[in-house]
């Protein structure tokens, strides 16, 4: 029997998460969480905050701006948190894009692996939404630490797998550095989404194929289910930290390069540096 996530959801009332990205917030906000929802887009936040409420009219759902291209807004949203909250018990980092031409973030970045690490200290749980394509698509070295930006001969797919790649070995890393804060990386699974708006801009034969790879594919809200599990699940213990998960609920070894853990120390060392470089 498929696992769902009503059989694991507990009640979480007194508890604050912040998403990036809107697929998990519904089920988050339905059991008591107060949700702070993470984007750009206010109005995209008022349709989804319309559906909460039209369900849940209890609910605490509440719009963070911030600009996950600019270092500075990620910022100034952590701040907020900050001053507004005594403690943050869950970082959903789920925004995403999906093979789009080669475009840097204010910052320098290119935009794929921009994605890749925007964690608020202080969480019990940070789950980091990655992929199967972290094994599948990623340089089969693993981190192009040379030309992380990936502005070589490289595909809109190599740099979306290099991305997720990313994305397992910050949580091997932090699962490491904090102990006491559970970090899980995830594969969702194949979800309908926008996500494929980025291979339908770069490819266009996409366009005939992405029928067949969402057929019988589940919407965001039940396609959120293996996130939520390592979100939520009172099965998980310490023993499990830095772990990645198939749907749903699946723990299994990341790729060769993504249990690598002297490159996951490497990739953090990096990012710290990088950072420092621009003032953060």
């Amino acid at each position: 029997m498929a696992i769902t996530a009503e059989s694991f959801m507990p009640d979480l009332s007194g508890q604050v998460a912040l998403v990036t990205g809107f697929g998990t917030s519904i089920e988050l906000a339905r059991k008591g969480a107060r949700v702070y929802i993470a984007g750009r887009s206010e109005s995209k936040y008022q349709d989804t905050v319309q559906t909460i409420i039209a369900e849940y009219p209890a609910a605490d759902v509440r719009f963070l701006p911030v600009d996950l291209m600019d270092l500075g807004s990620v910022s100034r949203a952590a701040e907020i948190v900050m001053q507004q909250e005594s403690r943050l018990h869950l970082l959903v980092n789920n925004a995403g894009v999906m093979c789009t031409p080669y475009e840097e973030t204010k910052d320098g970045f290119e935009m794929h692996i921009a994605f890749a690490d925007d964690s608020v200290a202080g969480t019990v749980r940070i789950v980091n939404v990655s992929s199967d394509g972290h094994e599948k698509l990623a340089p089969k070295r693993g981190i192009i630490f040379e030309d992380a930006n990936l502005k070589g001969d490289y595909s809109v797919w190599t740099r979306y797998g290099h991305s997720k790649l990313a994305n397992v070995l910050y949580t091997k890393e932090l699962a490491k550095r904090y102990p006491n804060i559970l970090s899980f990386s995830v594969h969702p699974g194949t979800v309908k989404t926008n996500l494929s708006q980025g291979p339908l801009a770069s490819i266009p034969l996409y366009h005939f194929v992405k029928p067949l790879v969402e057929l019988g594919a589940p919407g965001p809200r039940k396609g959120a289910a293996n996130i939520l599990y390592a979100a939520v699940s009172g099965s998980l213990s310490s023993s499990d930290n830095g772990s990645y998960f198939l749907p749903v609920g699946k723990m299994i070894n990341a790729s060769r390069s993504g249990e690598d853990l002297q490159m996951a120390h490497k990739l953090w060392g990096w990012t710290e540096e990088e950072m420092r470089s621009r003032g953060y």
